[in-house]
């Protein structure tokens, strides 16, 4: 038995898997979300992402907490996603599939950080359990029709910057954090140019993107680059926010309010102010625009999200297979 043993040893050690098996045994999955919320989650991540995930890992924890890491298997965790699927949660309310993959990405990365950063793991149990299918990807976007009516109501709005704000969602698809964001050292108009150029150093995805501006929005921004400059001494304060807030110091003004009203008025249902985003890409696609020129206009990595706009690509995709046919078209009396 001995000598079985210090064969397998000897050959654990010179495959490598030796010393993760035995920290996997001496470490808990409670060890492992304490270590990972004081070194990657709270010093790394944005506070909305620290309170988010915090509650995610305090689940898991409460679940799998007392399991050795060695223990931890594909079976377990499988049970833990059930869990989630089918009790309510805090309110009372069933969680949503997409809710129970945002679980299972946070508690997956901190087994990946596990495996290949601390040694702890060989391999991520994670990596056997099926996520949830998520079938809430919604489609609503703006008729033109519509367009209108909420572009009016934003010029009735009492907060001043609501109208170019909803501009700027609608012709440059931009996300709301993107274009609250926005400091004037990121916006980039020449003289006589009839169009401009936005910077965002900070997006979504960590990238950093430029966004062309063009047409009513070019013309609205500026309109307000004139106003600053005028109350700046023809100087732009680079650092100043677009559109800041009159009562809290370098914060982007609050339009939640506003905004509610503004739908109101252009009677608009079912309808959040990220579906302007969609909207963008809506109208980028009927005007002809490729997948991968929607994914680049609209900062996305991959070409999975812009999918959801290629029936309305249909015009183009006939003219490529209306010039593929000319080409193998047999010649007459073949």
């Amino acid at each position: 038995m001995a000598k079985d043993w210090s064969s397998m040893v000897e050959t654990e050690l010179k495959s490598g898997r030796y010393m993760p098996r035995m920290e996997a045994q001496r470490h808990t999955v409670a060890d492992l979300i304490e270590r990972y919320r004081t070194e990657i989650l709270i010093p790394l991540k944005k506070p909305h992402m620290v309170r988010d995930q915090t509650k995610h890992l305090d689940w898991w924890s409460e679940k799998l907490g007392r399991y050795a890491l060695s223990e931890l298997n594909s079976s377990l965790i499988a049970q833990c996603r059930n869990q989630l699927l089918q009790e309510p949660n805090a309110a009372g309310k069933i969680r949503r599939p997409a809710t129970v993959v945002r679980y299972m990405a946070v508690f997956s990365h901190a087994l990946n950080v596990t495996v290949h950063e601390w040694g702890w793991l060989e391999a991520s149990p994670m990596k056997g359990v099926k996520k949830p299918k998520v079938e809430n990807e919604r489609q609503r976007c703006l008729t033109k029709e519509e367009c209108e009516r909420v572009l009016a109501a934003a010029t009735l709005s009492d907060n001043r910057f609501l109208y170019l704000i909803v501009l700027l969602a609608i012709s440059t698809g931009m996300r709301y954090s993107e274009i609250m964001n926005l400091r004037w050292k990121d916006v980039h108009i020449e003289a006589g140019h009839e169009t401009g150029l936005l910077l965002i150093e900070k997006t979504k995805n960590g990238e950093r993107r430029a966004v062309p501006l063009a047409g009513s929005a070019f013309d609205a921004m500026q309109v307000l680059n004139a106003r600053i400059r005028s109350e700046h001494a023809d100087k732009l304060p680079a650092n100043q926010l677009l559109f800041p807030s009159d009562t809290v110091p370098n914060k982007p003004v609050e339009i939640r309010k506003a905004w509610d009203t503004c739908r109101k008025r252009a009677d608009l249902t079912d309808f959040r102010f990220h579906d302007l985003r969609h909207t963008a890409g809506s109208y980028l696609a009927m005007s002809g625009a490729s997948t991968r020129e929607i994914a680049e206009v609209l900062g996305h990595k991959t070409l999975h999200m812009v999918k959801r706009y290629s029936h309305l690509t249909q015009g183009h995709l006939v003219k490529v297979i209306v010039n593929m046919n000319k080409r193998i078209k047999p010649e007459s009396g073949t």
